[in-house]
């Protein structure tokens, strides 16, 4: 079968966009990553190699003869345009695609990507690229030569040549910098990331942030299990005291719908915000986003890295806030689609961000900041009545310690005496 591969977009437009869609590697790679969840992928894998940077998925693949593989190369083409639209065809997950330009997230990275897909033993491959035709045809890659690295099966793998960046040194600090930005990982979504003789697998979100964490509030039930990673960080306190678990907040709002019908909308606010015992160590990785942030999650899909700067008083107690709440009316395919185009924020002026920043600014970073504040006083308070204690402990030592001296002093006269009196 003869395969012509045709990028639908005008090539000044593809030189203007692609390589500055996205500010960051970790924001190209979590766009990559997405993608195959989207593919129903149970398996993704980040392999840095001496002249690549490679994201693999076991998902379904795409198909040149069923169309697929056009409708991938179709940018800008909505792919969730309403509810029946909104999860992917198998396994049922929150699509967590829209704007139909995620494929244009590794030319930020790349002027050349090669992108291999096997699909029910179908092989393709194309090669995207800033240099294309006047006609929008991409160089094919023959089907012979279409190779998975550690995929066996279907699956989809995006090649990124020579690219302009480097992951970071350690596998450590790239797990942590991707699990900022895609905390939805589990046993049935892994990602493996590979780096040299490196190769770690996550399987569950980040929980050392909340190992450093002296107070925790959860919002709903979707984040309990964080709970148990809690620790605050006194010794001999019950760590529930510091932990709250509420409802999710719960608002609603009138707005215009995709269809231009006037509709009323809940927005319901979940997920967790808590605050450190310390800052003392948040540089030690070098990370690319900063240990304290609030992120917001919509649709299982990082919307914003970090909305305090617009919802904070500028306390010092908040420097030490981090958590995710997740607001999933922001990607309701039945309103108007409010994320930037790169994925890193959302339209102000919609009004569902607007509220969500004002319950934010009013009631939930708040209620940390005074969580905060109470962790201090009792943590104050626990270290100075341990002080007190072992003032007394001291104090009764050396009482104890005289007493056995002067006791000990009083024998040794005693028998000296007793001795001076016996020899005469």
């Amino acid at each position: 079968m003869d395969k012509n591969y045709k990028l639908e977009i005008d090539p000044k437009i593809l030189r203007l966009l692609g390589p500055n869609l996205y500010t960051n590697v970790y924001f190209v790679l979590a766009e990559l990553i997405a993608n195959a969840w989207d593919a129903d992928a149970k398996n993704v894998y980040v392999i840095e190699e001496e002249e690549a940077l490679i994201v693999e998925d076991d998902g379904h693949g795409m198909a040149f003869s069923t169309g697929a593989i056009q409708k991938y190369l179709n940018v800008a083409e909505e792919t969730r345009s309403n509810e029946s639209q909104s999860l992917t065809d198998n396994l049922r997950r929150p699509r967590m695609g829209r704007k139909g330009v995620g494929k244009l997230a590794a030319l930020s990275i790349s002027d050349q990507v090669e992108v291999m897909t096997v699909s029910d033993g179908e092989s393709s491959g194309f090669i995207l690229t800033t240099d294309l035709s006047k006609d929008g045809n991409l160089p094919a890659i023959a089907d012979a030569d279409v190779r998975l690295v550690r995929v066996q099966g279907n699956g989809t793998s995006i090649r990124m040549l020579r690219p302009r960046y480097k992951l970071h040194k350690t596998v450590r600090a790239i797990r942590r910098n991707i699990s900022r930005l895609f905390p939805f990982v589990s046993d049935d979504f892994a990602l493996h990331i590979i780096a040299g003789k490196e190769h770690e697998t996550i399987t569950s979100f980040d929980s050392d942030i909340i190992e450093r964490l002296g107070s925790l509030t959860l919002y709903g039930d979707d984040f309990l299990h964080l709970g148990s990673h809690f620790r605050c960080g006194i010794d001999d306190a019950d760590s529930s005291l510091f932990l709250d678990k509420l409802p999710p907040i719960v608002r609603s709002l009138p707005m215009v719908d995709s269809d231009g019908q006037n509709v009323q909308v809940e927005m319901s606010i979940s997920g967790w915000i808590g605050t450190y015992q310390t800052t003392r160590d948040m540089k030690r990785d070098n990370l690319d986003f900063s240990d304290n942030f609030l992120s917001i999650l919509a649709h299982s899909k990082l919307g914003e890295y970090n909305i305090l700067p617009s919802t904070g008083k500028n306390r010092l107690p908040e420097v030490y806030i981090a958590g995710q709440i997740q607001i999933d009316c922001f990607e309701d395919s039945n309103l108007p689609d409010m994320a930037l185009s790169n994925r890193q924020g959302y339209k102000t002026d919609d009004p569902r961000y607007q509220l969500a920043l004002q319950i934010v600014r009013d009631e939930i970073v708040p209620a940390a900041v005074m969580a905060r504040e109470n962790w201090a006083q009792y943590k104050h308070r626990a270290e100075n009545e341990l002080k007190l204690s072992q003032k007394r402990a001291k104090e009764i030592e050396l009482q104890e310690k005289l007493m056995a001296y002067e006791a000990a002093t009083a024998n040794s006269i005693a028998a000296r005496l007793r001795t001076k009196t016996e020899s005469e």
